[in-house]
């Protein structure tokens, strides 16, 4: 059975130069995924208060799920004018509260 320590191991037996190339190519596969999610993107660049369309796309649900929300009173906004909008933070302990 392969496991994490037997990866490991055959790693470090692995002549320097081999390492580097297995580093360099693991790191450049992980910068081909084709879908990041929005905390990999925004984690903590985003300070600006989100639309509904944004949040529904944070939480990863339906536009009309954070609508439903809004109007419950299960999810905090603020409001701009007529348009709903949302506290980033807020969000995010939103959808961690959700997730646990």
């Amino acid at each position: 059975m392969l496991t994490a320590r037997k990866v490991y191991e055959e790693i470090l037996d692995m002549p320097i130069r081999e390492r580097e190339r297995l580093f360099s190519i693991i790191a450049r596969l992980g910068f081909e995924k084709e879908h990041y999610t929005h905390a990999e993107v925004f984690s903590d660049i985003r300070r600006s208060p989100f639309t509904i369309k944004e949040a529904a796309e944070y939480l990863e649900v339906a536009e009309i799920t954070v609508r439903r929300w809004v109007k419950d009173g299960i999810l905090k906004h603020n409001w701009i004018g007529k348009n709903i909008v949302f506290d980033p933070d807020a969000l995010k302990a939103f959808k961690q509260q959700r997730q646990d």
